[in-house]
């Protein structure tokens, strides 16, 4: 097999050129369409609504009033038939605290979930993003193939002609074979992207079946804003520390625990000195003497310095990452403008060996490095553009101030 053949079929079964599996038509997804389907099916995503709707459920127990007990009872002594009724008396206080402690927990758990989808967006988006960046890089590593191809032939001709050795040629071949097989691992490498992305956005498949609507382009620092309000750990983490706050409240104040007020009747008098039913009414108060909730009351505390050193944490950590992650990106813009530079001037010597090698004005081995030299230009390129884009996701995830949403 010749290496134009070889090439030319390592080009025909590139597999983001064959269609897909079973013969289906990939669809087309842009980035905003990868981030929807990541919001709404990624697997993260279900830890974190499992726990808002568990802090929902504890708020609604938290709004119920205490059940009544009925006790009924029979005593060989007169009158013999006991029926009473216990009510729990929900102290206005108490009740309060509960519940203002329960909603607070909700509200945690929602900007919790909230940053949960910001940070499934961010992993469909970093999946876009590589995704686009080996798509490109295949395009470029096809180009480098079909132009090592073409470089080949050429040797040959000259070769043929008298203008070049047998060490031209061989040389021209071992170059098209390593660009074919640069080829073929940068097509694995996009087909792998892609399976990436899909399960990204909770698609449930071994084949690819999408395919990118959108193009990797330049990103605008302008496009991120600045935070209004506090990011979203920093809300979840204050949030965190009032539901603390809240329940030390509600454990001092269950320092006496409420009051139970019973009503009911007697009857069943044998000797008939008592006749019908025979009221009674009293109240229960516990006596806080050995216990006074006080094991309750040290945990909450304990747990409240334990949410005011998480927030203490969370506050240093998130300004720390807002302040390198848009250093980050401001260095990837500039990066990126000497990029777009060095890709011009590469492109144009590129062009110029290969038409002066064709007219036999210059060396196959001068061809061959400047072949490289703007292979590997616009693969770094390609490579600082996926991280402008990745340090822009990364910027608007810890800029993100979604308000809580409902799970």
């Amino acid at each position: 097999m010749t290496t134009q053949r070889f090439c030319s079929l390592l080009l025909l079964l590139s597999p983001l050129c064959a269609s897909a599996a079973g013969g289906q038509t990939p669809r087309l997804v842009t980035r905003a369409e990868a981030r929807k389907e990541a919001e709404a099916h990624a697997p993260r995503l279900l830890l974190a609504r499992s726990d808002t709707v568990a802090a929902s459920a504890g708020l609604s127990a938290a709004r119920l009033f205490p059940d009544p007990t009925a006790s009924f009872g029979y005593s060989k002594s007169t009158p013999r038939y006991h029926t009473e009724l216990s009510i729990p008396l929900d102290l206005p206080w108490i009740r309060n605290a509960r519940t203002a402690a329960a909603e607070s927990g909700r509200t945690g758990s929602q900007l919790r979930l909230a940053f949960a989808r910001v940070a499934a967006r961010l992993d469909a988006d970093t999946a876009y993003t590589a995704a686009l960046a080996a798509r490109e890089q295949l395009a470029l590593s096809r180009r480098n193939a079909i132009d090592a191809d073409s470089l080949y032939r050429i040797a040959a001709l000259r070769r043929d002609a008298g203008d070049a050795s047998d060490l031209d040629v061989e040389l021209a071949s071992i170059f098209a074979l390593q660009q074919a097989n640069l080829h073929a691992a940068d097509s694995l490498s996009a087909e792998s992207a892609l399976l990436t992305l899909q399960a990204a956005m909770g698609m449930i498949s071994s084949d690819v079946v999408i395919a990118l609507a959108d193009s990797l382009y330049r990103p605008v620092f302008d496009s991120v804003t600045a935070p209004s309000g506090a990011a979203l750990p920093i809300a979840a983490a204050e949030a965190d520390v009032r539901t603390a706050e809240l329940s030390g409240r509600l454990q001092r104040r269950s320092r006496i625990v409420e009051p139970t007020l019973t009503a009911g009747f007697e009857s069943g008098d044998p000797s008939g000195s008592e006749n019908g039913l025979l009221p009674t009414v009293g109240i229960a108060i516990p006596l806080p003497l050995f216990n006074a909730n006080r094991g309750n009351v040290a945990l909450a505390e304990a747990e409240l310095q334990r949410a005011r050193a998480g927030l203490a944490a969370v506050q240093v950590e998130s300004r720390g990452a807002i302040g390198r992650a848009q250093r980050a990106f401001r260095v990837a813009l500039t990066q990126l403008d000497r990029d777009a530079r060095l890709v011009a001037a590469a492109d144009r010597v590129r062009a110029m060996s290969f038409t002066a090698y064709r007219e036999g004005e210059a060396t196959l081995a001068s061809v061959l490095e400047t072949q490289r030299m703007a292979r590997d230009v616009r693969s770094q390129y390609v490579a600082d553009l996926a991280a402008a884009w990745t340090a822009r996701d990364v910027l608007q995830l810890l800029t993100e101030t979604v308000a809580p949403s409902a799970p």
